[in-house]
């Protein structure tokens, strides 16, 4: 996978040079740590980044799991952890399926990324995607399984850094709940894929009447976590065949490390799949 050929000028939509600058405006950008730092800080200077990875930690390549709280995974309720696991089941027979050139969005710490790699299925190439470099660079040194098909770009899912009908799939764990301004990473997804090509994401729902969702709403993250906005969203960008499935449903467990969603809030676990 030759990445270079891929990559555009966020502000300018014109293909960037070997050298990493912008054959228009003439902005240089960077790669570092094996991460290809495509983000426009005119465009994306008000997007926040959750994690604080340093690049003291990148060098040290600490554990994947010391930036994960110890204790996370047992305030997971069991009826959470089954739904993650059903979820997981059901994400598997679509990798399975996958083939070309995969782009994951906000690939973060790489849950997502984890279960790709774990597929038999091997017969696609992917570029790793996240707003924050840093959280890349460490996840990179910590997946970097199978090198020559994966491929990692620092780009705001807002303003992506790819070329038109470059994906034949496009993946996402969450973004929508953690990436405002949804309209436009809806647009930016279907132009990015082929025609034909297919969005799968899995995250959570909530219901209107929720605290979860009064919150997201604060956070402007509603879109993501109500199932008729998103699909209407998606709809909205030009998705047709738009399935979306409720795999199951938990009550979420009190967890601080976690702003969304609020304990006690019903949890709709679900798979979307939509078709450009």
């Amino acid at each position: 996978m030759k990445i270079k050929d891929l990559l555009i000028c966020p502000e300018c939509k014109i293909q960037i040079s070997d050298n990493m600058a912008c054959n228009s405006c003439g902005t240089l950008y960077e790669y570092q740590y094996g991460v290809y730092d495509v983000i426009s800080q005119n465009l994306s200077a008000n997007q926040k980044t959750y994690w604080q990875v340093t690049e003291e930690e990148i060098e040290k390549a600490d554990d994947f799991e010391s930036k994960i709280p110890a204790d996370y995974e047992l305030k997971l309720s069991d009826e959470t952890k089954l739904a993650q696991k059903k979820v997981s089941d059901y994400m598997d027979k679509l990798i399975e399926t996958f083939s070309g050139t995969v782009c994951d969005l906000a690939t973060g710490m790489g849950r997502n990324l984890q279960q790709i790699l774990r597929s038999q299925n091997q017969n696609f190439n992917i570029v790793c995607t996240d707003i924050d470099k840093n959280i890349l660079a460490l996840t990179k040194k910590i997946k970097d399984i199978n090198e020559e098909r994966i491929a990692y770009v620092a780009t705001d899912g807002r303003h992506m850094s790819f070329s038109e009908n470059t994906f034949d799939y496009a993946t996402s764990l969450s973004g929508f709940g953690n990436i405002p301004e949804s309209d436009k990473v809806a647009s930016e997804l279907y132009r990015i894929l082929k025609p034909g090509g297919k969005l799968i994401i899995s995250g959570g729902f909530v219901d209107k009447n929720s605290q979860s969702y009064d919150i997201a709403k604060e956070y402007k993250l509603e879109i993501g976590f109500i199932e008729e906005y998103l699909i209407q969203e998606l709809t909205n960008a030009g998705f047709k065949n738009i399935n979306s499935t409720i795999v199951d449903k938990a009550i979420w467990a009190e967890n601080p490390y976690d702003l969304l969603p609020v304990a006690g809030d019903m949890l709709y676990f679900y798979v979307l799949v939509a078709v450009k």
